[in-house]
């Protein structure tokens, strides 16, 4: 008799370790690292502002990557979004989730945030380039492709060209979601 009530409660105990588990995976997961996009998007209608906010997984920051003019020429520059203005935010850390991308959006007044963070790799040889779009009013998320940059050049040569491809894949993704009037042919 006292052993069915004990395998009951542990079942029990099992059951909501399992969900308690599940739900806070889900919710401390890293968008960054998902690299999905959600459904249902809104056209975008132009124009629209940016701002462009850097996430650092870890509190330390490599000091090879804390250069703020590598931005300004490659990401601020070449404007992903061809909107005006965009602007620089200040450095997140930790990772990224919905919960932190609202409180981005109550912070910026900004349209459009676009979150990117790089990774050194593992051979000290390559870097991954990682990014996000945020639609605050629409409280959307438009995943960008990983980018992989390595070459036989200097730290720096590799960074520009990785933020640059993640500019060009940033730009390629607003665009599709842009909508353009269409005119009559008649």
């Amino acid at each position: 008799m006292k052993t069915f009530p004990s395998k009951f409660s542990f079942a029990i105990f099992l059951l909501v370790f399992l969900l308690s588990f599940l739900i806070t995976h889900q919710v401390w997961a890293d968008l960054l690292d998902q690299g999905k996009s959600d459904s249902t998007i809104k056209m975008l209608v132009f124009p629209k502002s940016l701002r462009v906010v850097e996430s650092h997984e870890f509190e330390e920051i490599d000091a090879a990557f804390y250069d703020p003019k590598q931005i300004r020429k490659t990401l601020l520059k070449l404007d992903p979004a061809r909107v005006a203005p965009a602007n620089t935010g200040e450095p997140i850390k930790g990772p990224v989730s919905r919960d932190s991308l609202k409180q981005l959006a109550q912070k910026y007044n900004e349209d459009i945030i676009f979150i990117f963070r790089r990774k050194l790799g593992n051979d000290k040889k390559s870097i991954l380039h990682q990014g996000l779009l945020y639609l605050a009013k629409q409280k959307k998320v438009l995943a960008l492709k990983e980018i992989l940059s390595s070459s036989t050049g200097s730290f720096v040569e590799m960074d520009m060209a990785g933020l640059k491809a993640l500019a060009q894949e940033a730009r390629q993704v607003i665009h599709f979601h842009k909508f353009e009037k269409r005119q009559s042919a008649y």
